[in-house]
């Protein structure tokens, strides 16, 4: 049995801000960025508002429900049902740039955790 020191966990957790992983660059922000410059988000209340959107409407409510279908099917060890969702994830995709993101942030976060 391994035990993670608080240390340790933290470390681990800070390595996911590094430039290596593609989350939250320009490119995988959702507009976040252009959104800025137009003025639409300019406080911590207008990111709010933008971040709740993302979250209920936008690709994060999607992500949420692969996530927590996943995470069921883990704990279960059904093998099948994850087939099953990487399956779905792939059809969620509208685009060969949102499969492009996805498939680079898979390989970052594997690289990250099995180093």
């Amino acid at each position: 049995m391994t035990t993670t020191t608080p240390e340790a966990a933290l470390y681990r957790l800070l390595t996911w801000l590094s430039p290596s992983y593609p989350v939250g660059a320009f490119s995988y922000s959702h507009g976040l960025e252009y959104a800025i410059e137009a003025g639409l988000v300019r406080d911590r209340a207008s990111l709010t508002d933008w971040t709740a959107t993302v979250l209920q409407a936008g690709a994060g409510r999607s992500d949420g429900a692969l996530f927590a279908a996943a995470w069921r099917a883990a704990q279960a060890n059904d093998g099948d049902a994850l087939d099953e969702i990487v399956e779905l994830a792939a059809a969620w995709r509208g685009s060969a740039e949102t499969a492009l993101e996805s498939a680079a942030q898979g390989v970052a976060f594997f690289r990250g955790i099995t180093r």
